[in-house]
């Protein structure tokens, strides 16, 4: 059976933000598990927005769009560099 892309929305957005938190315990900023998180995200939005244009049922769609949000504003409220440390990462990589 095939999930539908609400589901895949949820659990990218989920592991996404668990990697967040994994590196918020941390004492320093470990730039490949925020750069894992953010992509995670990115692709969990993007899914959500597949789940709204193939207008699939629910709510879930909804909720891992708004907790895409939440969790983005959350991010630059608490760590307000952590984005410009990782653009600053990838390009001298």
């Amino acid at each position: 059976m095939i999930k539908p892309f609400s589901i895949w929305s949820i659990v990218f957005i989920a592991i996404g933000l668990l990697a967040l938190v994994i590196n918020w315990i941390s004492t320093e900023i470990i730039e490949p598990v925020v750069l894992l998180g953010i992509l995670l995200l990115f692709i969990g939005i993007s899914f959500s927005f597949i789940a709204y244009l193939r207008r699939e049922q629910g709510g879930m769609k909804i909720l891992s769009a708004v907790s895409f949000f939440i969790i983005f504003f959350f991010l630059v409220w608490f760590r307000p560099f952590l984005l410009l440390h990782m653009m600053t990462w990838i390009k001298n990589i």
